[in-house]
C-alpha cells in the first residue's frame, strides 16, 4: 500500500471509529469529507502521528519529488544550452574514448575532491553504457597543492602511455587519503602500480614543469570564463552538469546530445 493511501485509510478509520462511538446506528454521512476535515482541524496531532510512524516513506516521497523537479529544470536548461558552443581548450588534455565519438564530455575535476571521485565512477559506467559514443576530456582545477601534483603526474603519465595513465587515473581517485597525506610517496607508488617507471615519470614531470603549469592555468581560466565554481563540473557537448549528479541525469544529457547530433 502506498504511503498516501495509508494516510487516507488511517484518517478514514479514525474518523469512522469516532463517528461510530458517537452514534453506533448512524448511516454514513454524505458530507464525510467535510466532517473529516473538521476532525483533523480539531485534532491535527493525528496527521503528525501518521507522518512520524512513516517518516522514511515520507522522505522517499520528498526525494522523488525533488529528483523529478531537478530533472525538469535540467532538461529545460539543456534545451537552451545545446546550441550554444562553449569555448574550452582541449589540446594536451587527457582523452578517453574514440576521437570521433558523437558525444564529448569535458570534465572539470580534482583528484582530491570526494564528489569528483563519485562523479568519475558515474562517468566511467556511463561510457560502458554507451560504448564508442562518448569521448571524455579531463581538465583539472585542483584546490590544493597535493591535488595539483597528482594532476601533473597524471598529465605526464598520459603523455607517456595513455592506457597506463587511465589506470593511474582510477588509482589516484581511489587513494585520495594517501595522496593527501603524502603526495609524492603516493603518486610514486601509484605510478609503479599502474606500470610506469616511477623515477622516469618523476623526471618527466620535472622537465615539463612549464608545460604542465600552462595546462593547469588554461583549465582554471576556462572554468572561470564559464562561471564554474568548485568541482566537479561537466560539459556534455554544450550542456552544463554541476556536481556528482545521479546516473539518470547523465543519461538524459547523453541521450539529448545523441538525438541532437543525429538530427543535424
Amino acid at each position: 500500500m502506498s504511503f498516501l493511501r495509508h494516510i487516507c485509510l488511517t484518517f478514514f478509520l479514525v474518523f469512522c471509529g469516532v463517528a461510530v462511538s458517537a452514534n453506533a446506528y448512524a448511516a454514513p454521512s454524505a458530507d464525510m469529507a467535510a466532517q473529516l476535515e473538521t476532525l483533523l482541524k480539531e485534532r491535527p496531532e493525528l496527521i503528525m502521528d501518521v507522518l512520524k510512524s512513516h517518516s522514511e516513506e515520507l522522505l522517499d516521497i520528498v526525494q522523488q519529488g525533488s529528483d523529478k523537479r531537478r530533472r525538469a529544470v535540467l532538461l529545460r536548461q539543456w534545451e537552451n544550452e545545446i546550441d550554444q558552443p562553449k569555448q574550452v581548450s582541449l589540446e594536451g588534455r587527457p582523452v578517453g574514448g574514440p576521437e570521433d565519438a558523437p558525444v564529448t564530455i569535458v570534465a572539470f575535476s580534482d583528484f582530491l575532491c570526494a564528489y569528483c571521485h563519485q562523479a568519475a565512477y558515474t562517468v566511467g559506467n556511463l561510457m560502458k553504457r554507451y560504448p564508442g559514443k562518448i569521448r571524455l576530456v579531463f581538465k583539472q582545477i585542483p584546490k590544493t597543492q597535493a591535488g595539483r601534483v597528482a594532476g601533473e603526474w597524471f598529465i605526464a603519465a598520459y603523455q607517456t602511455d595513455k592506457a597506463k595513465a587511465w589506470k593511474m587515473y582510477a588509482l589516484l581517485f581511489d587513494r585520495q587519503k594517501q595522496v593527501e597525506d603524502d603526495v609524492l610517496s603516493a603518486v610514486r607508488s601509484i605510478a609503479a602500480e599502474a606500470g610506469f617507471d616511477a623515477k622516469a615519470l618523476e623526471s618527466a614531470v620535472k622537465s615539463k614543469a612549464k608545460e604542465l603549469d600552462a595546462i593547469m592555468a588554461g583549465d582554471a581560466a576556462d572554468a572561470n570564463a564559464l562561471g564554474f565554481v568548485g568541482t566537479p563540473y561537466f560539459l556534455v557537448n554544450n550542456m552544463v552538469l554541476r556536481g556528482a549528479l545521479p546516473m539518470e541525469n547523465f543519461i538524459d544529457a547523453v541521450d539529448m546530445a545523441l538525438k541532437h547530433t543525429a538530427a543535424k
